[in-house]
């Protein structure tokens, strides 16, 4: 669960903190005060995109730390995106805000907003006002019907998008290579050439080096061959009127050979002036074979030109070095031979579509039918939980219906219906809130206060198959009031025996419910706006919930509101009483 969250910066919170427990908890304050900033710090800790604008004025960045202590069941889970202790699982998330980028730590280590989202969705669930109007959306039916049963479909969901996706890869391969024939004609020739181009040239890896190797030895001969010349002349030769180094060292042995005569103590100095002169004796063979290896030959030159040229003509078509322009004549080659074999790959692709349409109408029959068992137990789920919630009688149904396309459909029970990534199944949701009444679509007959019960009565299903240890609402009270908003708050209040629920509202039955109870309030202070969050008990929440109700805290407000907290008191402890083990 959320055990701690300090707010720095934060819209109207200058530096906040809270530490949050189990149970049913709420925020409750005049309108304005700055209740939601606190859902949306949480949201801004799990990875939600957060405006710069949200950083309070005059500052130069909002700070945001959140800690969680996940259940030891969901540890598991969260290592696969960073790593928790199992002994002590803490994850402790922090957020930067400031004007141009935003920072995410968790653990203390750099992290992304993708990975705060991904341990968010293991955690937190978080429903807002803006989520009443995705009822609305029809495309939205379809996975809350399948988060209904997380976890019974989910093998045979996951079997069938791998052979949907399998099927859209071979569909497109299809229809690449079905394309107009004059086209593909085009493209072949081209290809063609193409390839026959770069086989003719018969390109080396490493060629072209070799060949600037060449080139700058050929352009520079005619100094290469008076260099090598002046060279053999001072060692062997000798230039005009001047000795050799052949005879300067001749001489020189001469003078060591009498030297070591008288004095037999030079003979290893003689010896050595002889070796030199053995170097020098292989030195001038090997400078006189290298200059016979030079000569001026133009046409070689030009040869080393033409296919340095070459290979620059080639590289500019198809890649910056060899190794590309090969590259892309392997590619190029695969290409047409597919091309030219198109006939006879699209047989094979028509033969693997049928066998994949055949694996995918198993697939996609077997999620109808789990999923149509799992809207008649959602109905009835659903419809005990709007009586509940004060709709008696309100009846909630799903129907399941697929989609004709009779181009490129697959053909099931005899007709051609779409596909989907999942399943073959739209989904419609109808409502009735009273008795009698023909269900209808949502948008059509439920009214904002309606929209709000029935969206609880889903969560609530939904939580049953969902293992997300804390539930945040926002203002899930939007037009609802009376007896129906004392269902609502007792909902919430059983919701949180299994789950942390942290609860912003405006309601005083529902504060009433709280286990623990927040008032934000809002005050200036030096000509600056502040708000700041204070946990109230006893006496003090009974003020509080007085002022939701009638705006004034003494008087009948006063005794009204310690009616509600009594009479809190006395469900909690029935509700709990009825769920005692009978001995």
């Amino acid at each position: 669960m959320l055990t701690y969250l300090r707010i720095r910066n934060f819209g109207i919170f200058n530096d906040i903190d809270l530490e949050l427990g189990p149970g049913l908890t709420v925020f409750t304050g005049e309108t304005g005060a700055g209740k939601s900033m606190i859902v949306d710090a949480v949201m801004a800790c799990l990875g939600y995109r957060t405006s710069p604008d949200t950083i309070r004025a005059g500052e130069e960045r909002a700070i945001l730390e959140l800690l969680v202590s996940p259940p030891r069941h969901i540890v598991p889970e969260l290592n696969h995106v960073l790593n928790v202790s199992q002994e002590v699982p803490e994850i402790m998330i922090q957020r930067d805000i400031l004007p141009e980028r935003s920072y995410m730590r968790i653990n203390g280590k750099i992290a992304t907003m993708s990975m705060a989202q991904s341990i968010g969705s293991y955690l937190v669930d978080i429903h807002g006002q803006q989520d009443h109007h995705s009822l609305l959306k029809p495309q939205n039916n379809l996975p809350m019907l399948d988060e209904m049963s997380k976890g019974v479909i989910d093998e045979v969901k996951r079997e069938y998008q791998s052979a949907f996706a399998r099927r859209q890869d071979m569909l497109m391969q299809a229809e690449e290579l079905n394309r107009d024939a004059s086209q593909r004609k085009r493209e072949i020739d081209l290809l063609s050439y193409q390839v026959d181009e770069i086989d003719e040239a018969g390109l080396r890896v490493g060629e072209e080096e070799e060949l600037r190797l060449e080139y700058r030895v050929l352009v520079s001969q005619r100094n290469l061959i008076e260099l090598a010349q002046e060279a053999y002349e001072r060692l062997y030769e000798g230039p005009k009127g001047l000795q050799s180094a052949y005879d300067q060292i001749t001489q020189s042995i001469s003078l060591a050979r009498r030297i070591a005569g008288i004095d037999p103590a030079a003979e290893k100095t003689a010896q050595s002036v002889e070796q030199v002169l053995f170097s020098l004796e292989v030195a001038v063979d090997l400078l006189r074979d290298y200059q016979r290896g030079l000569s001026l030959e133009p046409s070689r030159l030009k040869q080393v030109e033409a296919r340095l040229d070459l290979i620059e003509r080639l590289k500019a078509k198809y890649g910056s070095t060899i190794d590309q322009v090969l590259e892309y004549r392997d590619v190029s080659a695969a290409r047409l031979a597919r091309l030219q074999g198109a006939d006879e790959i699209l047989r094979g692709l028509q033969e693997e579509l049928s066998q994949i349409e055949n694996e995918m109408k198993a697939l996609g029959k077997k999620l109808s039918a789990m999923r149509r068992e799992t809207s008649l137990e959602t109905e009835k789920r659903i419809s005990s939980v709007l009586e509940e919630l004060g709709m008696p009688g309100a009846r909630f149904m799903v129907v399941l219906d697929y989609q004709a396309d009779n181009e490129s459909g697959i053909l099931v029970d005899g007709r051609k219906i779409r596909a989907f990534a999942d399943g073959f199944d739209r989904a419609g949701f109808l409502f009735s809130a009273n008795p009698g009444e023909t269900p209808l679509p949502i948008h059509r007959v439920a009214s904002g206060g309606e929209l709000s019960r029935l969206m609880l009565a889903i969560k609530s299903c939904m939580e049953g198959a969902m293992s997300v240890p804390t539930l945040i609402f926002d203002e899930i009270d939007a037009g609802v009031g009376g007896k129906a908003g004392q269902a609502v708050g007792e909902k919430l209040w059983q919701l949180s025996q299994h789950h942390q629920v942290l609860c912003v509202t405006h309601l005083a039955s529902i504060a009433a419910m709280a286990d623990t109870h927040f008032v934000v309030t809002k005050y200036e202070k030096g000509g600056r706006t502040y708000a700041e969050v204070a946990e109230v008990g006893d006496e003090h929440r009974a003020k509080e919930i007085a002022r939701m109700l009638s705006g004034t805290e003494i008087g009948v407000s006063l005794d009204h509101g310690r009616e509600l907290i009594a009479e809190a008191k006395l469900h909690k402890e029935s509700f709990k009483s009825l769920k005692q083990p009978v001995i």
